[in-house]
């Protein structure tokens, strides 16, 4: 008697649930295949989580995911969900530092797990975007640079002013605040990628990685996400109102730029505002010991 087909599965022998990413080799080689096969029998939300943390992040969600590029797109109010994830993992890190090791390393700490869980995916696009901006002259040029997987000088000034900025902004604070700082930052940092998307189209020609984020996503999904980043930041009262004002502010500004620079955005602008953004939050927090 034959075998009864599965019914998860379709004409060829594949299951329905499996997952052969449309993300980039680089970010699907030796991380999430370590971990056995998990159950995809998910629900719409989950799987859009899934979706969204395996783009952003290096944590093992890739199995849940869904294989579409548009659903890249569809899953992008979850970045701020990510953004809280990434936040609490980093502040646990850090709590646990300052318990093993002097305060002073807490922020470094935090710092450190957060390039880790993402694979420092956000501070290449910064480094690229930097060196594009600073030593392209024509379109072009701009977008041949930011392509080039060397670091430059404006590349490695960006890091270390932006990564230096972070570090002596949470160093500033008191680990009650430091927490609140990496909650704020990390959210409203990945916020930051839906209005940018939303406002701007995509400045490269053909297909990119990026790309489904950049066309795909509206203001359906813009509000869906800013729903989201007011329901997880409102417990912090006036400081998280200002944070919100202040990445807000800078999101226009960046926007305004990439759009006189290079007529749109691309991965590595994004992940060059989702850095600004960070840093302005941690800046916020620091001064709202004067202001607040």
């Amino acid at each position: 008697m034959p075998r009864p087909r599965s019914r998860h599965r379709v004409a060829g022998g594949r299951s329905t649930c499996q997952n052969r990413r449309a993300f980039p080799r680089s970010r699907r080689i030796g991380y999430a295949r370590r971990f056995p096969a998990l159950p995809c029998r998910m629900s719409n939300p989950l799987r859009l989580f899934a979706t969204a943390a395996t783009f952003l992040t290096r944590l093992p969600f890739a199995r849940l995911s869904y294989a579409e590029p548009a659903r890249l797109a569809q899953a992008a109010p979850y970045f701020v969900l990510v953004g809280a994830l990434v936040a609490a993992i980093a502040a646990f890190a850090a709590w646990v530092s300052l318990h093993l090791l002097p305060p002073s390393l807490a922020p470094w700490v935090a710092l450190t797990t957060a390039i880790v869980l993402t694979g420092g995916f956000h501070e290449d696009g910064l480094a690229d975007t930097a060196d594009g901006l600073g030593g392209g002259f024509t379109l072009e040029r701009k977008l041949e640079i930011m392509r080039d997987s060397r670091i430059g000088s404006y590349a490695a000034l960006a890091l270390a002013t932006v990564l230096g900025g972070k570090y002596l902004a949470l160093a500033s604070l008191s680990p009650s605040q430091l927490f609140v700082a990496l909650w704020l930052g990390h959210i409203l940092a990945r916020w930051s990628v839906l209005p940018l998307a939303a406002m701007l189209g995509y400045a490269r020609d053909g297909q990119a990685t990026n790309k489904p984020v950049a066309d795909g996503i509206g203001w359906a999904q813009v509000a869906a996400g800013t729903l989201l980043v007011f329901v997880l930041i409102a417990p912090f009262g006036r400081l998280a109102l200002l944070a919100a004002l202040i990445s807000a502010a800078v999101v226009l500004l960046a926007g305004l730029y990439f759009r006189a620079q290079l007529g749109g955005i691309t991965g590595d602008t994004l992940g060059a505002a989702n850095q600004i953004v960070e840093l302005a939050c941690y800046l916020v927090c620091a001064g709202a010991q004067r202001w607040i």
